[in-house]
């Protein structure tokens, strides 16, 4: 399953071999380091690595994870995807490059991935953990009505430091 999502402001496409040299350069900032559980550095062998990985977990029945990139003006500006989809529900993850950040740019990103998992992949729960001091994402969720359901106690693991996780989610009604 492939699909493009195109609004005024962005558009969500699947990732191509093209993409490998800007993801790794995009990807690899201190504010996505900071505010993310990506771990990082990502060279531009494991781009390649991970566009091929998700490219062929699209040719399988059932789909376990969507991705795509946001384009804005027709330029890599970060990625979305619904990852560890089972059954009825699936995690939300996303990362967007700092110069695009409070513009509304992630919320209207978020509302249009989370309409087509409910719809089109049939999802009845799409759920997104969050770090504790992304107060940003946080704010994207609850815009788009996903309500904080609790928090999990040292859920991450990132850099050898654990986390908390505001676990929030979305659900069919």
């Amino acid at each position: 399953m492939s699909t493009i999502i195109k609004t005024d402001h962005f558009t969500l496409r699947p990732f191509t071999p093209e993409d490998a040299l800007t993801l790794s350069v995009r990807i690899n900032t201190k504010s996505i380091d900071e505010y993310t559980t990506i771990e990082l550095p990502w060279s531009i062998e494991f781009s390649s690595w991970w566009i091929n990985f998700i490219a062929e977990q699209l040719q399988k029945d059932p789909l376990p994870e969507i991705h795509w990139v946001i384009e804005v003006d027709g330029e890599l500006a970060g990625a979305i995807g619904i990852i560890n989809i089972e059954e009825h529900k699936g995690e939300m993850g996303y990362w967007l490059e700092e110069r695009f950040w409070s513009k509304g740019l992630m919320t209207e990103v978020v509302a249009r991935v989370t309409d087509f998992g409910l719809k089109n992949l049939k999802l009845k729960r799409i759920f997104a953990p969050v770090l504790p001091f992304n107060k940003g994402s946080m704010r994207v969720l609850e815009k788009n009505n996903y309500a904080l359901e609790g928090v999990l106690k040292n859920h991450f693991n990132k850099k050898g430091r654990l986390w908390d996780a505001h676990m929030y989610a979305v659900t069919a009604s």
